[in-house]
């Protein structure tokens, strides 16, 4: 079995073959102002979005900052990703790194629409927030989890308790399955310690090339953003997507179970 500890490091720096991002002090002069995923990045010139419904769909509805408001670090710190930072919380501490901020989109997407919300940490376990609502919480035990009795979890206490146990092996593993075409709400996973996740936050075609917006969180945990792509803030799917700081071939697609 996996040892916990190491979901700890969900989304370390990149591959040796990777360029790490680094952390800079200045930000550029003022842009547009706050809109949504749909309004801020039309789809590069001849290419149309694909269908979509449910959790790919809602994607595009999700709102971003203004263009000018850089990508911070947990403790504040302004990081070199060229991103559009979308209006999502963080979690006290160094917790929402990359598959994490995925999990929480998908999480709050899931109980908006009275889903039961449920993740596993590396070694398998179940972590349904119903357990942590009703004043239940995991302990650990030698290289594993036990539940025991707790006070009643709020819900940011509880994504701290998944993105504590999960990371991109979990996410790879326990949430997802491969696929063979990129569609809303899918992910790219590459899963290990350290590894990478980003999601698929909206899919556009042409007539000869398929383009993917890329929302992606990072280590230390950071605002989870659009990663500015070359095409009108939009990546083109060339077997993969090759970001600055991580190679995502195609073979990490996958979507959820």
């Amino acid at each position: 079995m996996l040892s916990l500890l190491v979901s700890l490091v969900a989304c370390a720096g990149p591959p040796d073959e990777g360029v790490a991002v680094p952390i800079v002090e200045v930000a550029p002069a003022g842009a547009a102002g706050p809109s949504t995923i749909a309004l801020a990045f039309p789809p590069p010139a001849g290419a149309e979005r694909v269908a979509a419904e449910g959790f790919g769909a809602s994607l595009r509805d999700l709102p971003v900052r203004a263009a000018d408001v850089r990508v911070h670090t947990y403790d504040g710190r302004v990081v070199g990703h060229d991103g559009r930072v979308i209006d999502l919380p963080l979690v006290p501490g160094d917790l929402q790194q990359c598959a994490d901020s995925i999990l929480r989109v998908r999480a709050e997407w899931l109980r908006a629409h009275g889903e039961a919300v449920s993740f596993h940490a590396t070694s398998g376990t179940p972590l349904p927030w119903s357990r942590f609502e009703a004043g239940e919480k995991v302990v650990l035990d030698g290289n594993d989890l036990r539940w025991t009795t707790g006070p009643k979890a709020t819900w940011d206490q509880y994504l701290a308790v998944v993105f504590t146990w999960a990371g991109t092996a979990s996410l790879a593993e326990r949430e997802t399955r491969t696929d063979d075409h990129p569609d809303p709400g899918d992910l790219l996973v590459d899963p290990g310690f350290p590894g990478h996740a980003v999601l698929l936050l909206d899919v556009a075609r042409s007539a000869d090339a398929t383009y993917v917006l890329v929302g992606e969180g990072y280590m230390p945990a950071q605002d989870f953003h659009v990663e500015i792509g070359p095409e009108a803030g939009w990546w083109r799917w060339s077997d993969g997507v090759a970001l600055p700081h991580w190679n995502l071939p195609a073979s990490t697609l996958r979507t959820w179970r």
